[in-house]
């Protein structure tokens, strides 16, 4: 982020020196001035919104695998239930969707991980 910083103040910094020492009335250099600092502000604007959209695009993204996940695991808690016959299968259902609630969990952990790392600026 502070290399992109950097850079765009470099380029903003030598377009305006740039213009200030060209051979121009005041009036043509404001009007230029004005002109560039329209351009590069629509120039970031366009890369914010493209940067928003990708970030809602990854939270959509990121809303949709859990709740994937989610819904995973009450088919398969669901599935569980009504395998249970007695009290030992019982228990070894809830120890089974509980591992399973556990490993799904951890499956949308990396999931979220992944997106988030996915934005970030290098």
């Amino acid at each position: 982020m502070r290399s992109t910083r950097d850079f765009l103040t470099g380029i903003i910094t030598g377009v305006v020196i740039g213009i200030l020492t060209a051979p121009r009335s005041g009036k043509e250099t404001r009007e230029k001035l004005t002109e560039e600092a329209n351009k590069r502000s629509g120039d970031l604007k366009d890369q914010w919104e493209k940067g928003m959209a990708q970030v809602k695009d990854g939270l959509e993204q990121a809303k949709t695998q859990v709740n994937q996940y989610a819904d995973k695991a009450k088919d398969q808690y669901n599935q569980y239930k009504g395998q249970a016959q007695s009290e030992y299968n019982k228990q070894a259902t809830k120890d089974q969707y509980n591992d399973k609630v556990d490993e799904l969990a951890d499956d949308a952990q990396v999931g979220i991980e992944n997106t988030k790392d996915s934005f970030k600026v290098n």
